[in-house]
């Protein structure tokens, strides 16, 4: 497993326990600590490089930026990030996180394709120069998708600039040709696609994904193209402290 896929798990409880066993499904690995101090011992004795932590809420930290400020000073690269993971926080615990520079904040109920692209969100260092393929932003839009089979409706369970992944139990084959159209908050968008990848019973699935089928969208016209980039910029705020509204929490 490459380095950069292993993760800082800060809490305990039963559910806080169970992310181990998502997190290796994801292709992730956990490395579990139930307080700060677990996990100044973890970072210094971990050979990998480990960029990501995942705290529990509500905390059992103390003072939650003297906490989080000692984990990175033990940490063995300079640009470790925060996700703060379980029931949405009251507003005064959601102000504390802010403060202590926590920058991602995921509450259950959430699928494995919220925490897998929150994870890889926190496990790009930004500050290197690092490139990096286009996300995929977790959704559950709706699309309908047209072919030369007909017609029908898909949920759209990830969604990028480039493409999508349609959960439908009727994918069309793989090279094959499709037009979706998305109802995003900008407007309709309607553009060709190839499909790159299929998810079906007898393949060897492609865990986690659901049922359904990968395409990259053929051409995209700049104002489709603007309307995308602010549906998947809304989408992926949803996940930032700094995005989200406390008065809500």
């Amino acid at each position: 497993m490459a380095k950069h896929r292993h993760v800082l798990t800060v809490g305990f409880g039963e559910d806080f326990d169970s992310l181990a066993d998502r997190l290796r499904l994801l292709k992730f690995r956990a490395v579990r600590a139930k307080l700060a101090e677990d996990g100044m011992r973890a970072l210094e004795r971990s050979g990998e490089s480990i960029r990501a932590v995942l705290l529990s809420v509500p905390h059992r930290l103390g003072d939650l930026s003297f906490a989080l400020h000692r984990l990175r000073d033990h940490a063995p690269t300079p640009s470790l990030r925060f996700v703060a993971i379980g029931p949405r926080p009251s507003p005064r615990e959601l102000e504390e996180l802010r403060e202590a520079d926590v920058e991602f904040g995921l509450w259950q109920p959430f699928d494995d394709g919220a925490l897998r692209f929150v994870l890889n969100q926190a496990l790009h260092d930004h500050r290197s120069g690092e490139s990096r393929n286009v996300e995929r932003v977790p959704t559950r839009l709706l699309a309908r998708v047209f072919s030369a089979a007909g017609q029908k409706e898909a949920l759209v369970y990830s969604l990028s600039e480039k493409g999508a992944f349609l959960e439908t139990h009727r994918p069309t084959p793989t090279k094959g040709h499709v037009r979706v159209e998305l109802q995003l908050r900008g407007g309709t968008v309607a553009l060709e696609a190839r499909v790159l990848t299929t998810n079906v019973p007898g393949n060897i699935q492609k865990a986690p994904l659901p049922m359904g089928m990968g395409v990259e969208f053929l051409e995209v016209p700049e104002e489709a193209r603007r309307v995308l980039a602010d549906q998947v910029e809304a989408m992926a705020d949803r996940f930032r402290i700094d995005k989200q509204d406390a008065s809500q929490a």
